[in-house]
């Protein structure tokens, strides 16, 4: 071959050391392209509390550009914008707010909303309800997998799983267990109440007592032969429902909750909303919160 006549490149002429380097440095490129094609989220916009509080959870906050209504913990989403309760969205809302991710709690919509918002390329996630150890799991490994804090997501995650399988061990074999009724919205059309199949049911579980209204599913409105007939040994409530209703005074007051033992003998116990109506990282805050509780109240 003529000295002038350019060679080809060929792997195969290289020493076994440069072999190896090259390898490398091809490994190194696909993985920097790989990352460069699924780009990290940047603008999220969080819809339930329990997911913006596990976004919180995973180091991830400061990516948040707004969240929901029912987003009230930490204390820096309360400076976020809001687009309106979880339920109720408006497509402009969340559009005008140029998220590149919507993390949705199931149930968030109107469905149809959503739809126009990925219709217009934004990606939605929806997150389980996180309604019991498992299902924490899940979504805390969705989200992490989101926010590339896959990680801290699975540190999470055991954590609450270990907190919560050490708490319900402590309690599943007590030979006495008290009973607990859920109360919510009481004084606006008659109250309602978190039957099996719910976070609350599962909080009050981990707690050492038993949801009264467990044969119930999801959340109902109570008949009074239903409340009377099961007659509870404490009531539960979150504390901004007690106090929108009246406080205690006003439970008295009811001509059908006022005929309750609980009620009669005080045995009102509550909890922050925050903590009821989504499992997450402060779980097992509310959980001892609410064994502390019915544990001070000696029947």
């Amino acid at each position: 071959m003529d000295k002038d006549t350019p060679m080809s490149f060929n792997p195969a002429y290289l020493p076994r050391s440069y072999k190896t380097i090259v390898a490398f440095l091809i490994c190194l490129l696909i993985v920097m392209i790989s990352t460069q094609t699924k780009a990290d989220a940047n603008r999220i916009i969080t819809l339930g509390g329990p997911v913006t509080e596990i976004v919180y959870a995973l180091e991830a906050g400061d990516k948040i550009v707004a969240t929901d209504t029912t987003s009230k913990y930490p204390a820096e989403v309360l400076t976020l914008p809001k687009v309106g309760y979880m339920r109720q969205l408006s497509a402009e809302g969340l559009l005008s707010l140029k998220p590149d991710l919507i993390l949705a709690l199931e149930g968030s919509g109107p469905s149809h909303v959503l739809e126009t918002i990925q219709a217009a390329g934004i990606k939605v996630v929806e997150i389980p309800e996180l309604i019991n150890t498992a299902s924490i799991v899940t979504g805390i490994d969705l989200i992490a997998a989101q926010t590339n804090k896959q990680f801290l997501g699975k540190s999470l995650s055991t954590t609450i799983s270990t907190q919560l399988q050490k708490q319900y061990t402590q309690v599943k074999d007590l030979p006495e267990k008290p009973s607990v009724l859920f109360l919510l919205n009481t004084g606006h059309g008659g109250p309602m109440t978190a039957g099996g199949n719910t976070a609350i049911d599962t909080i009050i579980t981990y707690a050492g007592a038993k949801n009264i209204a467990a044969d119930l599913q999801s959340f109902k409105p109570l008949a009074s032969e239903y409340i009377l007939g099961n007659n509870p040994d404490y009531i539960l409530m979150s504390k901004r429902s007690l106090d929108i209703g009246g406080g205690v005074e006003s439970l008295l007051k009811d001509p059908l909750l006022g005929k309750l033992s609980a009620v009669k003998n005080g045995r009102i116990v509550t909890l922050d909303g925050t903590l009821l109506f989504g499992l997450g990282p402060r779980t097992i805050d509310a959980v001892e919160a609410l064994s502390s509780q019915i544990n001070k109240q000696k029947l």
